[in-house]
């Protein structure tokens, strides 16, 4: 029997990107009665992106106007201690629901309460860690130590740790002395599953269309598709970038060869993937400060481009997750550990011209997929978890 299990942390249960398409995925057949969710950050899910028949609440953040503003930092960081003591909205929006357990995600601080709420009425916790907690965030640099204190009390608390790579896992098994078990993003248990290649790659004239998924939360991942599209434009190729991306957000992303097409549906994107597009962008820079999360987190956006069946450019240092990921499976994607345009070119040439290197790739990236990320995988794991050790 699954638990009575209470979600509460910052990062919205919705059908759409990161960590929030992981949980929707990995929460979407469990039963609607034994569950509810209590989002607390400053981004609510949004009521057609929802699981259905689940019932939500949101608790609003504190302070989300000045963490906008330079006390940022200071913000963050007072929000921070305060989130380890659970607040009467956060106990208001539990009232009527007898929870088992608690499952949280260690993004931003709402997890500091659920997990604060977790061991006041003696439940057991379920830690999901999708990006570094300890060495990111906006926090003041003098709570380094401190952040570090409480992660690691927390992590070792946990009745699991499920950490979204393997390499986030032994490393924070080096850092806490606990393992934690590798829970790899999936695709939706009730999404389509594409037995072919893209039929773009069998077309007698290929096109020559770059796309990028997702969202570019950092100046650094704007200028990673900036330069991709000033690498293509001299070869004819153009830039799709599929996600919430504006001109009217990001100046630079106004070329003549970007075409922004906001943010699909997970099935509805894999579609246009395989029918207007040649080759899938994946670039792992995520800014100044971010290189630990560089390292330790799986970029979610692998379960839906492994099933498109198209060639896979990876962009990024050499330890970065998605080049571990080409290492440890050689041949699922072309990787490129220069920002330098003409060497970004100068590969994307490559792939355009080069029909076999791109069936190639394309041939191992979803026979790859279609074994990492199935959906049946991730929730079994997940379930087996939950009522093993709850």
């Amino acid at each position: 029997m699954l638990p009575r299990l209470l979600y509460i942390a910052d990062v919205p249960v919705e059908n759409s990107l990161h960590g929030s398409a992981l949980l929707f995925r990995l929460l979407l057949d469990y039963p609607r009665d034994r569950l509810r969710i209590v989002e607390t950050g400053a981004q609510q899910s949004l009521p057609h992106r929802r699981l259905p028949g689940v019932d939500y609440r949101h608790v609003p953040q504190r302070m989300g106007r000045l963490r906008r503003t330079r006390l940022a930092k200071l913000v963050d960081s007072v929000a921070m201690i305060g989130a380890a003591h659970v607040s009467r909205a956060i106990r208001t929006a539990t009232i009527g629901f007898d929870a088992d357990a608690v499952l949280t995600v260690t993004n931003g601080n709402g997890w500091l309460s659920a997990v604060a709420l977790a061991r006041s009425r003696k439940l057991p916790y379920y830690l999901i860690c999708h990006d570094e907690w300890a060495g990111g965030g906006a926090t003041l640099a003098a709570l380094a130590a401190m952040k570090e204190r409480i992660f690691a009390q927390a992590y070792r608390g946990a009745a699991s740790r499920l950490c979204v790579s393997p390499a986030m896992g032994a490393a924070y098994q080096r850092r806490f002395g606990v393992a934690g078990e590798a829970l790899y993003p999936a695709r939706s248990p009730h999404g389509q599953v594409y037995e072919g290649l893209s039929p773009r790659l069998a077309a007698r004239t290929r096109g020559r269309v770059v796309a990028f998924a997702g969202s570019m939360s950092t100046l650094a991942m704007v200028e990673a598709n900036r330069r991709m599209a000033q690498a293509i434009a001299p070869l004819g190729g153009r830039l799709i970038i599929y996600g919430p991306a504006t001109v009217e957000a990001h100046p630079s992303l106004a070329q003549p060869n970007i075409e922004l097409r906001g943010l699909l549906p997970p099935d509805a994107l894999v579609a246009a993937l395989r029918n207007d597009v040649d080759i899938l962008y994946l670039p792992m820079w995520f800014g100044p400060g971010e290189k630990v999360n560089e390292r330790l987190s799986f970029p979610s956006k692998l379960t839906d481009y492994t099933n498109v069946g198209l060639p896979i450019f990876v962009s990024g240092d050499a330890d970065c997750a998605a080049a571990v990921w080409e290492r440890d499976h050689p041949g699922v994607a072309l990787v490129q550990h220069s920002t330098a345009i003409p060497d970004i070119a100068a590969d994307m040439q490559k792939l355009f011209e080069n029909r076999q290197l791109a069936r190639s790739l394309a041939e191992r990236a979803k026979a790859v997929g279609d074994l990492m990320f199935a959906a049946t995988t991730a929730e079994q794991s997940f379930y087996r978890t939950l009522t093993h050790r709850s």
